[in-house]
């Protein structure tokens, strides 16, 4: 809802960075959402599922966020 930086604690999670920019639009598609993590010269994607999040399944996606991480939701 609102796209942008967002300055995280240590322990931010997935949903909790989706809840801090208002949550997702009805256009989203919720279940193809990406997080983008760089490690040197590599680039790491996770996909999140996130009704399966919000129903408490597959809560293993719901990675902790690390410094730079992108949250990409299409």
């Amino acid at each position: 809802n609102k796209p942008g930086e967002y300055q995280t604690g240590h322990h931010t999670d997935v949903l909790q960075a989706l809840s801090m920019a208002g949550g997702l639009t009805a256009y989203a598609s919720e279940n193809n959402i990406k997080i983008i993590r760089r490690n040197g010269t590599d680039e790491l994607v996770f996909p999140f599922r996130y009704g399966d999040a919000k129903n408490g399944r597959d809560l293993h996606q719901n990675i902790l966020l690390q410094r730079g991480d992108v949250v990409m939701v299409p």
